[in-house]
């Protein structure tokens, strides 16, 4: 990745073979290279600065054809060609310039500026979804003040490989944790799920979080786990997604003066395995995110939460005391619809008891 490519607060958005223009017959002379959902082959790949992950997400840049080549006796090599097509399908159908001041002339593209445009829309939603604020009754989302880092955490939140990381093994022959780390370079965090974004539903719940941490500091979180998962040797995922403003110095060849993290989850309460992204490549941005999945038991304690620390370090330079980092912090819990479908209620419900628990006066003899 190049700049501004390998920005270290921005969101990278790279593309995916993917558009609207459904199932297209093509003649002998064209040629469908790219499977579709897989990164596109004109999308740049990563690592990025410091080996931090980027591209950070992938999105729908529409599909791209090519000239089938006109192969020279004794030639070793040949130049693939883009079909140029402006008119035609495939790609994403675009507001174009018309001749005779026509306002109804499209045109078919291709591009990472689509998937970033096609982000932004989502982006947008989901400040929409923050300011119109919580249910009656539910504790208050974040102040505004947060709102940008938690649009940042929860478009990070939605992404995942999904089946394109076993593709890619079989493909080219990877294996192993080094598998991971290449993988990480080329997949980022994966493809956004737009369903699941500003969304929970019966069989997940999704909490979010914003604050402002100093040097040295650490805030512990206490995510309420739904009991309906305790002791059932059942499939289940926690996600927990980082994202933070870093302060940066053009003086240090990370940029980054100061980095935030969470350490996993306690093993025993999760019951599952780290999946996708490589972690340290994961705490190399300023975006930290990182799925746990398993179908063991989960084993809760007597509160039946799971701590999760946001910690805050020096990274090449010190952050001044009393100057602060700006953080979002999105976890989700889920399972299958067939072992429950009451995740959301019973950790919303558990919610409301621990913020009314902690909100409760002391009394003193």
């Amino acid at each position: 990745m190049l700049p501004p490519g390998d920005a270290l607060n921005a969101i990278t958005v790279g593309a995916i073979h993917a558009d609207e223009a459904g199932v297209i017959s093509l003649p002998d002379g064209v040629w469908d290279l790219n499977d579709e959902n897989m990164p596109a082959h004109y999308s740049a790949v990563g690592p990025g600065v410091g080996r931090s992950i980027k591209p950070d997400i992938y999105h729908a840049g529409g599909r791209v054809f090519y000239s089938r080549p006109v192969l020279q006796p004794g030639a070793s090599e040949v130049e693939l060609r883009p079909l140029r097509t402006p008119a035609l399908a495939p790609g994403s159908k675009v507001a174009a310039p018309a001749r005779g001041g026509s306002l109804d002339a499209v045109a078919f593209t291709h591009g990472t500026s689509n998937a970033t445009a096609l982000v932004t829309r989502e982006a947008s939603r989901l400040f929409d979804v923050l300011e119109a604020g919580a249910d009656l009754g539910d504790p208050a989302f974040p102040d505004p003040l947060y709102h940008p880092v938690l649009v940042k955490a929860l478009l990070v939140h939605s992404s995942a490989w999904g089946d394109k990381a076993t593709h890619l093994r079989e493909l080219l022959g990877m294996n192993g944790q080094q598998a991971r780390r290449e993988l990480s370079a080329l997949l980022g965090y994966g493809s956004i799920d737009t369903t699941r974004l500003g969304h929970a539903a019966t069989n997940r719940a999704v909490l979010i979080a914003g604050g402002s941490i100093e040097r040295e500091q650490r805030h512990t979180y206490r995510i309420p786990l739904p009991q309906s998962l305790s002791s059932k040797p059942e499939w289940h995922r926690i996600t927990v997604t980082l994202a933070y403003m870093a302060p940066t110095s053009g003086q240090l060849n990370r940029y980054r003066e100061t980095k935030l993290f969470f350490r996993a989850p306690d093993e025993r309460i999760t019951a599952g395995s780290r999946l996708e992204a490589e972690y340290r490549n994961a705490r190399r941005g300023s975006c930290q995110h990182e799925i746990f999945e398993g179908d063991k038991s989960m084993i809760f304690g007597a509160d039946g939460t799971l701590p999760i620390d946001v910690e805050c370090m020096k990274d090449g330079s010190v952050l001044k005391k009393g100057n602060t980092v700006k953080y979002g912090l999105v976890v989700s819990v889920e399972t299958r619809v067939e072992t429950s479908t009451t995740i959301h209620d019973e950790v919303r419900a558990r919610l409301k008891t621990q913020i009314q628990t902690q909100a409760r006066p002391r009394i003193q003899n």
